[in-house]
């Protein structure tokens, strides 16, 4: 008879062989950035952490991260991301990703704390992952033309999903998602800038 416990030894074997194939497997030219990871330890989880500076002023950076209906249509990941519940500076979003290495999608809940315009932060309350935590700080450089966009993770997979794979993942995924936000940012300032009307002396 085919147990539970034999299908979770199955599945456990599967993502051990599907981790060792992933970190033997070279990385796609297309996720290389020059926005490299790191590694920071946080309140005794261990986060990865990539930063980038991007050529727009913190509110328009927070304005992409926040609207969250339409998140999937930035980000590549992001299959969807809902809105569910909104007091004030905690609002309760519901993510469902599709990481670049990891097999299918992911759905799961996550409480989002925020702190207008320079910093949010979120932890998971249900669904998918055993534990999933981050947060964006957003610092003003060049006199608030400019924005240090730092972007940290702590994702724990539970016994089903090897720790070293999803870090693998975290490492190729975060640098892209800075690259995206980067784009999106400069190019809706690059608009604006370009729309304002000119004035001209009489």
């Amino acid at each position: 008879m085919f147990t539970i416990k034999r299908a979770r030894a199955a599945i456990t074997l599967a993502a051990s062989v599907l981790t060792i194939a992933a970190l033997q497997a070279p990385q796609p030219v297309s996720a290389r950035s020059a926005n490299e990871c790191s590694e920071e330890l946080m309140h005794g989880k261990t986060y990865t952490v990539s930063k980038a500076t991007v050529k727009a002023p913190p509110e328009k950076v927070w304005q992409i991260l926040t609207d969250y209906d339409n998140a999937s249509r930035v980000f590549p990941q992001m299959k969807k991301c809902k809105l569910m519940q909104d007091h004030g500076h905690t609002k309760i979003v519901k993510h469902v990703i599709s990481p670049s290495g990891l097999p299918g999608s992911y759905e799961y809940t996550v409480e989002v704390k925020e702190t207008a315009p320079t910093a949010m932060e979120w932890h998971r309350v249900s669904g998918a992952f055993k534990q999933v935590d981050g947060y964006w700080k957003l610092e003003p450089l060049d006199g608030g033309r400019t924005t240090l966009v730092t972007y940290a993770s702590h994702v724990d997979g539970g016994m089903f999903i090897p720790q070293a794979l999803i870090r693998r993942q975290c490492k190729i995924d975060m640098p892209g998602v800075l690259n995206t936000l980067k784009a999106q940012s400069e190019s809706q300032t690059n608009v604006q800038i370009a729309g304002r009307p000119q004035h001209h002396n009489q």
